[in-house]
């Protein structure tokens, strides 16, 4: 996923970049930035020789978004799958539509943590710079 925009603050290693007007990342159709102020904040790891008023392409690593796309999505389907289960040894006699009930719950239980854990602990820095268009 890579993003362009200006450089319109640069603070040591953080880059603060101004996205380009009417681009939008497919995950959220610019929904983030417009409510940040247009703001991305990335990191200059490759240690580019960067100036404000410059053009550059962000993006993430694919490490970096595989990691956060597990640890959103593997608790909620694994407690889904133990919920399924546990939901079979309590009940046997219900049937698999009390199961798949009992999984369900579980499900959004692990989600809702999930969500309450990223939300007091948000994820690291995911943007670094990639390279300079201007």
């Amino acid at each position: 996923m890579t993003e362009t925009g200006k450089i319109r603050e640069i603070k040591g290693n953080l880059i603060i970049i101004a996205p380009e007007k009417g681009a939008a990342c497919f995950g959220c159709t610019n929904q983030e930035c417009q409510a940040g102020g247009g703001i991305i904040t990335a990191e200059n790891t490759s240690a580019l020789p960067l100036k404000t008023g410059q053009e550059v392409e962000v993006g993430v690593q694919g490490a970096t978004l595989l990691g956060q796309s597990l640890t959103a999505l593997l608790p909620p389907a694994l407690s889904f799958a133990g919920g399924y289960v546990l939901g079979r040894l309590l009940f046997p006699e219900s049937g698999e539509g009390a199961a798949a009930g009992i999984g369900v719950v579980f499900l959004f239980a692990a989600a809702f943590i999930v969500y309450l854990i990223r939300k007091r602990k948000p994820a690291g820095m995911a943007y670094t710079v990639t390279r300079i268009i201007n």
